[in-house]
Formats: structure tokens, sequence, C-alpha cells
């Protein structure tokens, strides 16, 4: 996180979030990310019908775009420092943090990667399936941290 002390964060009304109230929205955020996502690999294990697949991966999207918005809220509230709560909260919801940013970063990556393989050869299937294992891993961080996270504040989500 940033040492320097900077203005306290607000939401697109202009309202000052606290470092919890941000923190918590960052873990239901990844808790609804996590399922969205996993819903998409059942759907997709079972052969849904291909609307139904658009649509739950429709959802899944919107929910890792909110993902990333809370992250960022939570960066400009922690910017502040992190106030009265103890150092396990702050730890705790850092880890949170940089595990939704990877998971965001290595699913945008996976994404990017699917879209530019025009032609299948056996080379770039490989790099394709290290990005999906990348993201995989990056998924399982996400779920240790919200693990991690819900210890200390069970009833945040």
């Amino acid at each position: 996180m940033p040492s320097a002390k900077s203005t306290p964060a607000r939401d697109s009304a202009g309202t000052l979030v606290p470092l919890d109230a941000a923190s918590d929205a960052l873990l239901r955020s990844a808790i609804e990310a996590v399922r969205q996502h996993e819903r998409v690999a059942k759907l997709n294990e079972r052969s849904a019908h291909h609307t139904e697949l658009t649509e739950a991966t429709e959802l899944c999207e919107l929910c890792h775009r909110h993902l990333h918005e809370r992250a960022e809220l939570y960066e400009a509230s922690a910017a502040v420092g992190k106030g009265g709560h103890d150092d396990a909260f702050w730890h705790a919801t850092n880890t949170m943090w940089h595990a939704a940013r990877d998971y965001a970063r290595r699913h945008a990556e996976c994404d990017a990667s699917s879209a530019k393989l025009a032609k299948h050869s056996s080379e770039k299937l490989g790099e394709l399936t290290l990005e999906y294992e990348l993201e995989a891993s990056a998924l399982l961080g996400l779920k240790h941290a919200i693990a991690a996270y819900k210890k200390l504040r069970p009833n945040a989500a």
C-alpha cells in the first residue's frame, strides 16, 4: 500500500468510504466473482445450452468488473492508512486486495490470449493452458484470502 497519506476515498456519489466498508465490499465482491466463475465452469462441464452459458458468462464478466472496481476503491481507502484497525485486519484485507488484483489480472490475460488465438498451434495452446493454470492458481489464492478475512470479520459477507 502507498505509504504517503492522501485524501480519504470517496465512492461515485462523493460519499466518504471508511476502510472497513471498502474492505467488506471487496470481500462481498470477491465472493460473488468466485461464485459466478465456478457457476460458468459447471455449466460448461454440463454442456449447458449456448444461451444459458452466454448469459452466465456475461454475469461473470460483470462480477469481474465489479471486483476490479471494489479493489480500486479499497486501494484508495487504504492509501490514508489503517486508522484504528489492528494489524491482523490490515494484513488480511491487504492480502485479499492483492489476491483480487492478481485474479483480475490473470483473468484478463486469459481473455486476451483466448481472443488472439486464430490458429491453434500446439505452442499457442500450450501458452493458453499456462495462462489458464495461472488463473486457476490466482482463483485459489483469492479463495484463501476470502477465508482468512471471513475469520476476522464473519459478519462482513
